[in-house]
């Protein structure tokens, strides 16, 4: 039974648009304002990631066609296990993007069923913010161009696109680095007003200095 790309195109571009219409300018809208009804023909295929520490990710909530995917109830699985063994370190590095950046990243896949059948698919992983503001879950949605008889499916990444969602909610394409992601600069953010007026002291490897460095500590006060 086949899926039409059109429907594939049509529910992940109506969750993205959902999506950026729910954090209305933010840097990532928060779990609990997600409202379902808004999204029922991507439901089966969706699943939210929640990150329990800086190195661990578990499926917190997974539609029914991704576990049909993989043969089983994935809750509570990690998430690189949806990946082949050699792709789960690109897809952690993915992941890693979207929360860290926070960035929005789409995949194309290749999907392969347990009896060798191939197809095509697709991944949005969009970032979201806990009851607490951080963005420790992820949204994701994915979908392939013919569904899979023979579970479990293993996916591979054929291709990747990254935009970055900057501190003031405007966006920014990124181009991956190979074979991970480096992590978003932080942009320069001007001294506020009321800062009050401070000089460097010489000999703090963390200031930018005009003049070289003598070696030893040097006291300066500031002068009206």
């Amino acid at each position: 039974m086949k899926r039409s790309r059109a429907m594939n195109t049509d529910i992940l571009f109506n969750l993205r648009t959902y999506w950026e219409r729910l954090r209305k300018g933010r840097i990532a809208p928060y779990r609990a304002e997600l409202d379902p009804r808004q999204f029922e023909d991507a439901l089966e295929y969706m699943f939210i990631l929640e990150q329990l520490n800086p190195s661990q990710l578990r499926v917190r909530l997974a539609g029914m066609a991704l576990c049909e995917m993989m043969g089983m109830e994935v809750r509570g699985m990690p998430p690189e296990a949806f990946m082949s063994a050699d792709h789960r370190s690109a897809f952690s590095s993915h992941i890693s993007a979207v929360l860290t950046g926070p960035s929005v990243v789409e995949l194309d896949l290749k999907a392969t069923a347990h009896d060798g059948q191939t197809t095509t698919g697709q991944m949005l992983l969009l970032p979201l913010r806990s009851d607490f503001g951080e963005v420790t879950r992820v949204l994701g949605c994915v979908l392939t161009a013919e569904r899979i008889t023979r579970a479990p499916v293993n996916f591979s990444i054929t291709g990747a696109r990254v935009v970055a969602i900057r501190r003031d909610g405007s966006t920014q394409t990124q181009a991956p680095a190979v074979p991970g992601f480096a992590e978003e600069q932080q942009a320069f953010e001007p001294r506020q007003s009321d800062a009050p007026d401070l000089r460097a002291v010489e000999g703090n490897p963390g200031v930018l200095r005009t003049a070289p460095r003598r070696g030893h500590l040097k006291i300066v006060r500031d002068e009206e």
